[in-house]
């Protein structure tokens, strides 16, 4: 195949991706530390791994598969599902789908996010529309369902967490410490002003994703935006991962147990140990896909170019060591 450079159009940056990405990281490698930090430390890991597993109906093998794979040992691919839960009366929409290739053998890491509009046919309801719309009409296993559909690759893994988990995190390490650039106000997630005054700023959960999701009053646009993203990452990480928050990683643990849902059990995690200290320090190669915005009935649309679909589709299967061949996209209308 023709290398690995697959563009997408430029899309408005979603911090709440950036933040699933960066802070799922964060998470594992705060497991890590705890899984050898002792007693009621390791008990409290255990209990949330119950707490936030939950098998697919399908069982521990993808219908992609022919047998099971493991984390340990295997290519396999993680799915990560950001929910935009925060109204309780909506179930939500999947705000964010990222695919983590990994390949224990080769310590090859490529990361795979689909915009949220793209158009594919969703196997719960038999018909094409957005992707984001798969969870709402079919939970996680609708939406594993459809990004299997999209790229016929197997999905083996997923892990899900809402806006709350994100919030509940930066709480529970205690919040982080920002630089405000200029005066600005921005709502939150419940329509709630968040005033910001410049200079050094100490954020909560709250008032750190209305800090990253401000756009409009920056005379710097998306790319002051941008900056405030980094800054705020940079301040999870350093939070997250001091040796001041250790003695808080169970209370973070267990927010995680009740605001995470997974299939990776416990084993499974302790399987990763290694591989991550391997390739922490490594970039991932990022992969995204063509296409171009159409409107359908009133309804917008991200249409995803078949021929950049079947590129990053073999390049998943060349990582995974799953024979290449073109996807069958299903030409079922909506």
């Amino acid at each position: 195949m023709k290398g690995t450079r697959i563009y997408i159009r430029k899309q408005k940056k979603r911090p709440f991706k950036r933040f699933l990405k960066y802070v799922a990281i964060s998470i594992l490698f705060i497991s890590i530390l705890g899984l050898g930090y002792g007693g009621y430390l390791a008990y409290t890991i255990n209990k949330a791994a119950d707490d936030s597993y939950e098998e697919l109906n399908r069982g521990t093998k993808s219908e992609l598969r022919d047998s099971k794979v493991t984390l340990k040992d295997d290519p396999v691919t993680i799915l990560l599902i950001g929910v935009d839960d925060y109204q309780d009366e909506d179930k939500g929409r999947a705000d964010a789908l990222i695919l983590v290739t990994l390949n224990p053998k080769t310590k090859e890491v490529a990361l795979l996010s689909i915009p949220r509009d793209t158009r594919t046919y969703i196997p719960s309801k038999k018909k094409k529309h957005k992707i984001n719309h798969a969870y709402a009409w079919g939970d996680i296993e609708g939406t594993v369902d459809a990004v299997q559909e999209l790229l016929d690759v197997p999905v083996d893994f997923y892990v899900k967490a809402g806006a709350k988990a994100f919030q509940d995190i930066i709480d529970e390490i205690g919040g982080i410490t920002v630089n405000v650039p200029f005066d600005f106000k921005q709502s939150d997630l419940k329509g709630n002003y968040v005033y910001f005054k410049e200079g050094t700023m100490k954020l909560d959960g709250r008032k750190a994703l209305a800090f990253v999701q401000m756009r409009y009053e920056d005379p710097e646009g998306d790319f002051g935006r941008q900056k405030r993203e980094q800054e705020t990452l940079k301040a999870i990480a350093d939070q997250a991962l001091s040796v001041n928050t250790l003695p808080k990683a169970n209370k973070i643990i267990e927010s995680l147990g009740s605001n995470v849902k997974t299939n990776i059990s416990l084993n499974e995690m302790l399987g990763l140990r290694n591989f991550y200290n391997e390739i922490k320090n490594q970039e991932f190669k990022k992969l995204e896909i063509e296409g171009e915005n159409i409107e359908i009935e009133n309804l917008s649309f991200y249409e995803p170019n078949k021929d950049s679909v079947d590129e990053v589709s073999n390049e998943l299967r060349r990582i995974l060591e799953i024979p290449n061949y073109t996807v069958n996209s299903n030409e079922q209308s909506s």
